[in-house]
């Protein structure tokens, strides 16, 4: 009898990388932060990052929070796991400015230029790009087929309660 077997389902928190040797799904949320998934069409593999700034400031610790360190990462991992670079698709999802404190500053833009950057040096093409706007995206990506589904995420307010400007 042959036993079908289900892919591996992973939630990936921010500051991480998801890189599975075998096939998996890997779901996140993100707002400001960017995610960025790989996958390479003829070996169907793939892995995604989730980072909250771009680079490490003066005596942070350089690791996955970081997407200047996040993005190599991932690059790396995938191809350990057989990918190779040059086959690679990417998938840029995030930066955007969900809420009004986060409005006013750069983060989102500065998140999304560090992963075009590190993915432009690597060689590897961003085949789709959604970002920035006034909203979070919920992503799901399936490392097997490369399918991604990105879903706009607004506000939620509890029932009746107003929104209000502090």
């Amino acid at each position: 009898m042959t036993t079908i077997q289900r892919p591996v389902d992973i939630f990936l928190s921010p500051g991480k990388v998801a890189a599975p040797a075998t096939t998996a799904v890997i779901r996140t949320i993100v707002g400001s932060c960017v995610a960025v998934c790989l996958w390479d069409p003829e070996r169907r593999i793939g892995g995604m990052n989730h980072f909250l700034l771009a680079r490490p400031g003066t005596g942070a610790t350089p690791d996955a929070r970081f997407g200047s360190v996040a993005t190599e990462k991932l690059i790396n991992d995938v191809c350990r796991n057989g990918a190779v670079t040059q086959r690679l698709r990417a998938f840029v999802i995030g930066g955007g400015h969900p809420v009004d404190a986060i409005r006013a500053t750069t983060i989102g833009d500065d998140n999304v230029a560090v992963a075009l950057e590190v993915l432009c040096d690597r060689g590897v093409v961003v085949v789709r790009r959604q970002t920035g706007g006034d909203h979070g995206r919920r992503l799901l990506f399936s490392t097997g087929s490369g399918e991604l589904i990105v879903e706009n995420v607004r506000a939620w307010r509890p029932p009746g309660r107003e929104e209000r400007s502090v």
